[in-house]
């Protein structure tokens, strides 16, 4: 029985829509909405601006074709239900080029585990299947290439019986029952067309997936209706100055409020290493505008970067100021007002530790501002200012160079007083760093830190460990004298959050998001580094912020605002709170507690709206209040782990 079939006569001839760049990674750019319910699941930092797939006529009908050589990366397709087991996944191919190597996916989980059926232009056949790091031929044979038409590839599953026919003649066959089930899909490594696919079940699987899928649902509308159900409760215009990810929050004028601080960018030498701030505008809860540093423009939204800039007491007079890097100087600006207080050159660039030449500037634009105690004054007055990728230069809050620390930085530092002498360490990429710039230790772990949490994950262990997203080196969990205690290579991961969103697991939780190569890969970990659950959400951006939404100590996690991606997920990654079709935007999403109940709120945003969404409902009363303890709003980035360290208040009476 086909329970799937598409000639893709449904889609318009043309290029699908895609990105490639790195904007997807904490921005939700929904692409998904392809009839057949397609979406392209890969990227690759080479890709660039040029798109793989594209609809196009072949003799009369409309065919897929991926019109790209592709050497790193695999352009793929995915389609169909995740509970498919048994069945016969078959296409129309016709390669287009003797490099191409082409085929149909079956039991696809994600875009690193699946089976496939590959017709390659150098005359041969293979049987793969692919679960993250492993890559195994099951299977070969020899064919004749042909480039002038189509061909039937066919691939069937049944139990652990996996076999493979190309024009109606078996080739292929081997028993391996490595992967359960999952969507189907095609991919492509270099010119080819589609010109129709289909799925196959019999009765008894049909029955079966049938099933499944109802008590799933069936289990996820009772898991919904025990959340209180998303308001709004504010939504700002934000004409001309609005952003995507570069917003700050902090208590500008003192009345128990938190305020908004959004920053815009110019460009400097490339399209996102070198942004610097253009404008700030502070904006209270109401939608005021409380002042503007700088020309707003709207084109000036939109970086796939950090940029410097931060809302911190950094005098220790009780009232913040807002803490930048802009047009070559360290700024410290009131936060009330946003008058200019003081200002010093940011550094001189200094020796290159990776890929990206960064000294084509006298000074450094600034890439990230973080805040740590190094002295032991008691209170993080210290100021951290980093370059891209290379260096980074502490100074105190007079803006007094104290010392600067050279090598593989990553993205973001991460701060903590982890041998307990009242002044900070410094994480800075794999390295740990003394509060007076000496190196401690590094690990030895390829590409670069794209988020650090240091938190006390075990809950037998009192000392705190340190959990690092590591890009293409994947998941690292070390001790806080710089050992290894477990890894896991999932893709090029890109965002990590520790926090209690499993009930029945112990500790915290590590969650983790690739991005680049294969991305939108989601994992849950225990302390120990046990898989708990994983699942691929195409397109939602790397958000993964904890959300105490109920007032309990389990948490949900944000994914995004897209009514099709998004919603809040709890520790199974299902969406057990979704938002209303009500037209929010859905860019930019993040979560915190704004109104003030100890629950946090959910901000959604994009360059002209943001909204703010609370819970249906009055907190519960009770004798304790969960109220987490989170990062701390002065230490805010792209690229900072997000961590949620349980703790309950007991309420006065």
């Amino acid at each position: 029985m086909i329970v799937f079939r598409d000639r893709f006569s449904d889609m318009s001839v043309g290029g699908i829509p895609f990105d490639y760049t790195a904007v997807g990674e904490y921005h939700c750019l929904d692409l998904s909405a392809l009839p057949g319910g397609w979406v392209e699941t890969t990227n690759h930092t080479s890709w660039g601006r040029l798109g793989n797939w594209q609809v196009v006529e072949d003799d009369g009908r409309r065919v897929m074709q991926q019109c790209r050589l592709r050497e790193h990366g695999r352009p793929m397709l995915a389609a169909g239900d995740s509970r498919w087991r048994d069945l016969t996944s078959r296409a129309e191919l016709r390669l287009l080029s003797p490099k191409t190597e082409a085929g149909v996916m079956l039991r696809y989980a994600d875009n690193r585990t699946h089976y496939s059926l590959r017709l390659s232009g150098d005359g041969r056949v293979r049987l793969v299947r692919r679960r993250h790091e492993e890559k195994a031929v099951l299977a070969e044979a020899a064919w004749r290439p042909d480039f002038d038409g189509y061909h039937t590839v066919e691939l069937s599953a049944g139990d652990s019986t996996l076999s493979a026919s190309l024009d109606g003649a078996k080739l292929l066959e081997c028993d391996d029952d490595t992967l359960s089930e999952g969507r189907i899909g095609i991919l492509a490594s270099g010119p080819a067309r589609f010109a129709r696919v289909e799925v196959s079940l019999d009765t008894t699987e049909q029955q079966r997936v049938e099933q499944g899928n109802a008590r799933a649902a069936a289990e996820l509308e009772a898991a919904r209706a025990g959340y209180p159900s998303p308001v709004l409760w504010r939504a700002i215009d934000t004409p001309e100055f609005g952003t995507g990810r570069h917003i700050r929050f902090g208590d500008l004028d003192g009345d128990g409020r938190l305020e908004i601080v959004l920053a815009q960018y110019t460009e400097m030498l490339d399209g996102g290493n070198f942004p610097f701030l253009s404008c700030l505008t502070a904006i209270n809860l109401d939608g005021e505008t409380l002042w503007q540093w700088g020309e707003p423009s709207r084109e000036h939204g939109i970086i796939p970067a950090d940029l410097a800039f931060q809302v911190h007491d950094l005098d220790g007079d009780g009232r913040p100021e807002v803490v930048c890097c802009r047009n070559f100087e360290i700024c410290v600006l009131e936060g009330m007002t946003g008058q200019l207080k003081y200002a010093a050159p940011t550094p001189q660039p200094g020796p290159m530790a990776t890929w990206l030449p960064e000294d084509d500037l006298f000074h450094i634009p600034g890439d990230a501002i973080c805040f740590a105690d190094l002295r032991g004054t008691g209170r993080r007055a210290d100021v951290l200012v980093k370059d891209r990728y290379s260096n980074v230069t502490a100074y105190d809050d007079a803006l007094n160079r104290l010392w600067r620390f050279h090598g593989n930085t990553g993205h973001f530092p991460a701060v903590a007083d982890i041998d307990g002498d009242g002044r900070d360490e410094v994480m800075i990429g794999y390295s740990l760093v003394d509060e007076d710039g000496t190196l401690l230790w590094r690990i030895d772990v390829e590409d670069h830190q794209d988020a650090i949490a240091i938190a006390r994950i075990d809950p037998d262990c009192e000392e705190p460990r340190i959990a690092l997203a590591c890009g293409e080196g994947g998941t690292v969990v070390c001790d806080v004298h710089g050992k290894i205690l477990w890894r896991d290579r999932t893709g090029h991961v890109q965002r990590l959050t520790a926090a209690p969103v499993c009930k029945e697991a112990p500790g915290l939780q590590i969650v983790t998001k690739t991005f680049w190569g294969n991305p939108d890969i989601i994992c849950v970990y225990d302390h120990s580094g046990k898989l708990l659950a994983t699942r691929e959400i195409a397109g939602s951006g790397a958000v993964l912020s904890p959300v105490n939404w109920t007032g309990e100590d389990t948490e949900l996690l944000l994914a995004s605002g897209s009514l099709t991606l998004g919603g809040l997920l709890d520790g199974r990654l299902r969406p057990v709170v979704l938002f209303p079709d009500d037209g929010h935007p859905t860019l930019c999403a993040e979560a915190l507690n704004l109104v003030g109940d100890a629950r946090d709120e959910i901000v959604l945003w994009d360059l002209d709206r943001l909204w703010i969404y609370t819970q249906e409902g009055a907190a519960p009363e009770r004798d304790r209040v969960y109220r987490p303890r989170r990062q701390p709003h002065y230490n805010m980035s792209d690229y900072r782990a997000e961590i949620s360290i349980p703790a309950w208040e007991t309420v006065s009476q």
